[in-house]
């Protein structure tokens, strides 16, 4: 009897622990953690910065007379639009004429007495003397009615290019002297903008280069202008360069001191990898990147390169294709199993 129950003990036992093999045996696996990520693909990245500066006229300047005198008439209304060579100010010049008349008669008399003299020598009745002194005061009075002519001219003011006349400083009537600002005229087709680039960024710069030009004043417009000059010094003071660059104006809304917002495109990097910001989990001196291999966590360093808003260049650390983690790296391990969230689910 005690033989019977000894096997009956035995056999329960052996019959739990069987069962408690088997329930080990099928207990399941923890889920994949799920993250967000997202799959790398190369693009181009244009390297650029932005800086800060101001709009001046492409030609300006003041209209002032050489000589003295009265205004007898001003040709133009403020602010319009005028060509090279038309007139702006003609000033009294009635004196001026009287001496042209008079340089004028003078070289008339002086022509036909040199005519005289050489006729008189040609038949052996004149001097050679004569004839050379005659030529000389013909000579003499040529110049003096070259020279009423230039006076003449100076008593009337003309545009010296095409531009925008500003507001003027004098009356008809009023007396002028030599070097008095009458009005100023500049030229705004193209504009002129000015801009300083830091000294780090001088080998980035060069002519014909693009720049993108916003402006307060005129906003959700930009508009794309061409370097055309670079300063030969860096200042000492900012440590920067002076460039200029040309925009084009033709509706002439762009005017001299507007304050622009320049966009400077230094190079274009051809089949770049960025990734978000939040892929990088700093360790030390270091940065780690996580990627998803097969489902599985693989963590290594990354080598980073430019960096714009909320993103960053990879150099190394990640290829073509990766599924980078970009949320939810704290709760990974190497090896760990992890699905993104927020990708579609390979069919």
């Amino acid at each position: 009897m005690k033989k019977l129950l000894s096997f009956a003990w035995l056999s329960g036992v052996l019959m739990l622990s069987s069962g408690t093999i088997a329930l080990a045996a099928e207990k399941p696996q923890m889920p994949p953690m799920p993250v967000e990520a997202q799959i790398v693909q190369p693009e181009d990245l244009v390297r650029k910065i932005e800086l800060v500066g101001s709009l001046s006229a492409n030609e300006s300047v003041m209209i002032s007379p050489e000589v003295s005198g009265r205004i007898a008439q001003i040709h133009f209304a403020e602010g319009q639009s005028v060509k090279a060579g038309d007139l702006l100010f003609s000033m009294d010049s009635s004196v001026q004429r009287a001496e042209l008349k008079q340089a004028q008669a003078r070289q008339g008399l002086s022509q036909q007495e040199y005519k005289r003299a050489s006729e008189l020598l040609s038949t052996n009745a004149g001097s050679v003397n004569t004839r050379d002194n005659n030529l000389a005061q013909l000579r003499i009075d040529q110049a003096g009615v070259d020279l009423a002519k230039e006076r003449l001219a100076k008593m009337t003011l003309s545009a010296p290019f095409d531009g925008i006349v500003g507001l003027r400083e004098v009356s008809d009537g009023e007396y002028v002297t030599p070097g008095q600002g009458l009005v100023s005229l500049v030229s705004v087709n193209p504009i002129r903008l000015e801009f300083r680039v830091p000294e780090i960024y001088l080998s980035g710069i060069s002519l014909n280069q693009s720049v993108n030009v916003k402006f307060d004043a005129l906003p959700g417009e930009t508009v794309t202008g061409k370097v055309f000059a670079i300063s030969p010094e860096v200042d000492l003071n900012g440590r920067n360069v002076k460039v200029l660059a040309t925009l084009p104006n033709e509706n002439g809304r762009l005017r001299p001191g507007l304050f622009a917002r320049v966009s400077l495109q230094l190079e274009t990097i051809k089949d770049a990898l960025m990734v978000k910001e939040e892929a990088l989990v700093p360790q030390g001196n270091a940065q780690l990147i996580y990627t998803l291999v097969d489902g599985k966590v693989n963590i290594a360093p990354a080598t980073l390169g430019l960096r714009e808003r909320g993103r960053v260049q990879v150099v190394q650390g990640v290829k073509a294709g990766d599924i980078v983690v970009t949320a939810g790296q704290m709760k990974l391990r190497p090896g760990a199993a992890a699905a993104p969230v927020n990708l579609p689910k390979a069919q």
